[in-house]
């Protein structure tokens, strides 16, 4: 594992983090590539979206 995380890594640990909790290391690491990557900003920023969207669009589990 490297300083720098790759795209891909970024894109990876951006998905998992949707569902469960990334460690601090995982988090810094994520951060501090968003501060130079445009494109995994968008990324990370359109992932946030579809998450609130479908938040948005399904019932809560208790309703059936």
């Amino acid at each position: 594992m490297s300083l720098k995380p790759t795209c891909k890594e970024v894109h990876r640990l951006t998905s998992e983090g949707m569902d469960r909790q990334l460690s601090l290391v995982e988090r810094m690491r994520v951060r501090m590539h968003l501060l130079v990557c445009t494109a995994c900003q968008n990324f990370t920023a359109q992932m946030q979206l579809v998450r609130r969207a479908m938040r948005e669009l399904l019932p809560p589990a208790d309703q059936d």
